[in-house]
């Protein structure tokens, strides 16, 4: 029996990059959602009145507040915080003045719409 041989090759495209770049760009979108929804909640604590919160004076603190979303290597991470001095002072206290919470509660009180947000994505 005489050898013979045929070969043949198909191509195929690999739609794993583009499915990935659709779901991080969706995550993305929902991370973003989510940190607005942190910083608009921070901005209402920080402006309610009562004695168990920080009375507004100038509103330096609440124009401050603001959020961002980056990727860092496999992760999409959002934040809400401010760049003024005595924003960590309210919300942890120090020794001459007590602690106004406002940003870790504003995470808390948002924690349903995030979960949400981020599932959506």
């Amino acid at each position: 029996m005489s050898g013979i041989k045929v070969d043949w090759e198909a191509k195929y495209k690999s739609f794993k990059a583009e499915r990935t770049k659709e779901l991080v760009d969706k995550l993305g979108n929902g991370m973003a959602k989510a940190a607005f929804t942190v910083e608009r909640q921070a901005k209402i604590n920080v402006s309610k009145t009562g004695s168990d919160h920080p009375q507004v004076d100038t509103g330096r603190l609440r124009a401050s507040i603001t959020s961002q979303v980056k990727e860092e290597g496999d992760k999409i991470v959002g934040g809400v915080g401010t760049n003024v001095e005595y924003g960590a002072d309210l919300e942890f206290g120090t020794s001459k003045s007590p602690a106004y919470p406002w940003l870790f509660p504003a995470l808390e009180e948002s924690r349903d719409k995030i979960k949400s947000l981020l599932s959506k994505g």
